[in-house]
């Protein structure tokens, strides 16, 4: 199997609040950046199964959270217990592609993530 050496690379999730725009945080630093659409996979087993195979926009990042455009605040609890069990899949999100940046004037696209053209 090939190691994938692509950027940024596919992050695991250890939290996800439930908010207006949902913070998620992962359990190590990430590469996505502001802009930047990203997929979540999260099985049901994790709460939140109402995330799973949506998109997001990027609004906000630290090292290891971003805030994405997408309202959880009605959804199931996310719960990170459930990666206790060996027959779970970890959630993780994933690189999907670069937009503009929101609040950007004049609008400007990110290049930052080069997710498609860098390799690491």
């Amino acid at each position: 199997m090939a190691t994938n050496r692509f950027y940024p690379q596919s992050s695991y999730i250890n939290a996800i609040t439930n908010a207006q725009e949902a913070v998620v945080t992962f359990v190590a630093s990430h590469d996505f950046t502001i802009g930047q659409i990203i997929s979540f996979r999260v099985t049901p087993d994790f709460g939140m199964f109402q995330l799973n195979l949506k998109r997001g926009t990027v609004l906000t990042t630290t090292s290891d959270t971003v805030t994405v455009d997408i309202d959880t605040a009605d959804w199931d609890a996310f719960d990170y217990s459930a990666l206790n069990d060996p027959r779970t899949t970890p959630p993780v999100a994933v690189p999907c592609c670069s937009t503009i940046v929101p609040g950007s004037k004049p609008p400007e696209i990110t290049i930052l993530d080069a997710f498609d053209n860098r390799r690491i």
